[in-house]
C-alpha cells in the first residue's frame, strides 16, 4: 500500500504491485481450497448438494474479479496516479475530459462489480444452503422457512444490484465510462446505489453468519463443543470485517468525491474494488472452511457436524433417552437407533427369549 502527499483521502492507496498480488493470490487460493472442498466432499462420501454448486459458482465470479484486476495491473489503469489534465483545458472541456487510464478503468470496473454481485451471491447463498443441510430436517420448521426466505432475499438483493450496476444511466450504458459531464447529466443514481450497496452488504454478513447461532445453542451439548461448532460457523467473522472496511473506504470516498476534495480518483476506485475482491475471497474460503476442517482434524469435525444433523432428525421422531445425555452425540445416536433396532428384533419372540438369563438384563450400549 503506498500513500501521496498533499491527498486528502486518508487510506492508502493500493500499489500495481498490490493489484498483481491480489489479482493472482487470492483467486488461486479459492481455486486450492474450493478443489479440497469438493475433494473433502468425495473423500467422505457425502452428497455435492446446492452449497457445493453455489460456491463453485461464486469461484467462478472471484476468478473473474481477479482477472480483472490484473488486466488493469498490466495496462496501468490500477494502481497509479492520475496523470494532471491538459493545462490549456478551460472548465467546461474539463467535464467532458476523461483520462485515458481512468476510462480503461471504468471499464474494467463495469464487468468487476457484476462479478463481484454475482460471487457475493453465490457464496452467502452456498453458505445458508449449508446451515440447510445441516439443520433443517423438516422443511416446514421455524428454521426451514428462515432459511428459504433468506434464500429468496438473496436471490432478489442480487439481481436488483446487478441491474443497477448496469443500468445506472439508464439506457445510456456507455456512459459507465464516460466523462464527468456524462455521469452527472445520466447517472443520477451513482452514488446512492453505492451506498445501499456496501450498507447492506454487511448488514446482510453479519445476519448470515449469526443465523444459525440459534439453532446451535439449543442442542444437548457440552458448552465446550458448542463454542467448537459456533466458532466453526462463525469463521466467516473474517470477510465480514473486510466488509466493514470496505464500507469505511466507500463512506470516505464518496464523501470526499462529492466535496470535489483532492484525491485520486482513479487510486480511490482502486482501493474500494480491492477491498471488494478481498471481502468475496475471504468469504469464499470462510464458506469452505467448515469442510476443509474435517481434513484437518481427521474427520471428527464431519462426525460432529453429522451428529448435529441426527440429533434435529431424532427430535422429530422423538425424545432422547436420559441416560444418554452424557454420551457424545453420535454416540447417542448410535444407542438410540440400536435400541429401536433391538426392540424391532424381539417383537414376537417368547417372553423367556427376550429376556434371556439374568446376567444379560442390563443392555450397555458398545463403543
Amino acid at each position: 500500500m503506498t500513500s501521496r502527499s498533499g491527498d486528502d483521502f486518508p487510506f492508502p492507496y493500493a500499489s500495481t504491485a498490490d493489484c498483481y498480488a491480489i489479482g493472482i493470490a487470492l483467486p488461486t487460493v479459492a481455486i486450492i481450497v474450493t478443489g479440497l472442498c469438493m475433494y473433502t466432499r468425495r473423500l467422505l462420501n457425502a452428497v455435492v448438494g446446492p452449497d457445493d454448486w453455489l460456491i463453485v459458482g461464486g469461484l467462478v465470479a472471484v476468478i473473474a474479479m481477479g482477472i480483472c484486476f490484473t488486466y488493469g495491473a498490466a495496462t496501468g489503469a490500477m494502481g497509479q496516479p492520475t496523470p494532471p489534465p491538459p493545462a490549456d483545458l478551460t472548465e467546461a472541456d474539463m467535464l467532458s475530459y476523461i483520462d485515458a487510464g481512468y476510462e480503461t478503468l471504468q471499464k474494467i470496473q463495469f464487468p468487476f462489480q457484476i462479478s463481484m454481485m454475482l460471487a457475493y451471491g453465490c457464496i452467502k447463498m452456498s453458505i445458508v444452503a449449508l446451515y440447510r443441510r445441516l439443520f433443517v430436517i423438516d422443511t416446514r420448521s421455524t428454521f426451514g422457512i428462515v432459511t428459504l426466505v433468506t434464500q429468496v432475499v438473496l436471490v432478489l438483493w442480487s439481481l436488483t444490484f446487478i441491474l443497477l450496476i448496469i443500468f445506472p444511466c439508464s439506457s445510456h450504458i456507455w456512459a459507465n465510462w464516460g466523462s464527468t459531464g456524462d455521469q452527472l447529466a445520466l447517472c443520477p443514481v451513482v452514488f446512492t446505489s453505492e451506498y445501499g450497496l456496501t450498507g447492506s452488504d454487511l448488514i446482510l454478513d453479519l445476519y448470515v453468519f449469526l443465523l444459525p447461532l440459534p439453532c446451535v445453542w439449543k442442542l444437548h451439548m457440552t458448552l465446550q463443543r458448542k463454542l467448537m461448532v459456533s466458532g466453526i460457523l462463525l469463521l466467516g467473522a473474517m470477510a465480514v470485517a473486510a466488509s466493514v472496511a470496505r464500507l469505511v473506504v466507500y463512506v470516505d470516498a464518496l464523501a470526499l468525491l462529492t466535496a470535489e476534495a483532492a484525491v485520486d480518483e482513479k487510486l480511490v476506485v482502486t482501493l474500494g474494488l480491492y477491498w471488494s475482491l478481498l471481502e468475496s475471497g475471504l468469504a469464499l474460503i470462510a464458506a469452505c472452511l467448515p469442510t476443509l476442517s474435517a481434513l484437518i482434524v481427521k474427520k471428527k469435525l464431519t462426525l460432529m457436524l453429522e451428529s448435529i444433523r441426527s440429533v434435529f432428525s431424532l427430535r422429530s421422531t422423538s425424545r432422547s433417552i436420559r441416560s444418554e445425555d452424557n454420551q457424545p452425540i453420535y454416540l447417542q445416536h448410535t444407542f438410540k437407533v440400536d435400541v429401536e433396532n433391538r426392540s424391532s428384533d424381539h417383537v414376537g419372540k417368547p417372553a423367556e427369549t427376550r429376556a434371556g438369563p439374568a446376567s444379560n438384563a442390563t443392555y450397555k450400549p458398545s463403543r
